[in-house]
């Protein structure tokens, strides 16, 4: 598991409420019964603690956890 996998999965449990026994790299955020303002919310987290770019809408849809990941660490980002 990558650094910023773990990151992820540490803010999901700690500022969003979801069980840790719910994240997979290949869950959705629909699947973890997140809403567009939990979203933005985290948005603006992974912004804050990694560095990260990632605009408003970067969440949205059927993005995975796997898939965020990629994103963030595409932008050289390896918290």
């Amino acid at each position: 598991m990558s650094a910023v996998q773990e990151k992820l999965a540490e803010l999901l449990v700690t500022q969003l409420g979801v069980p840790a026994e719910k994240i997979a790299p290949e869950m959705t955020y629909k699947d973890l019964a997140l809403d567009s303002l939990a979203l933005i919310e985290l948005t603006m987290i992974l912004n804050k603690e990694l560095g990260a770019d990632l605009g408003d809408d970067a969440l949205q849809g059927e993005t995975t956890l796997a898939g965020t990941v990629e994103l963030i660490e595409s932008q050289g980002v390896r918290a």
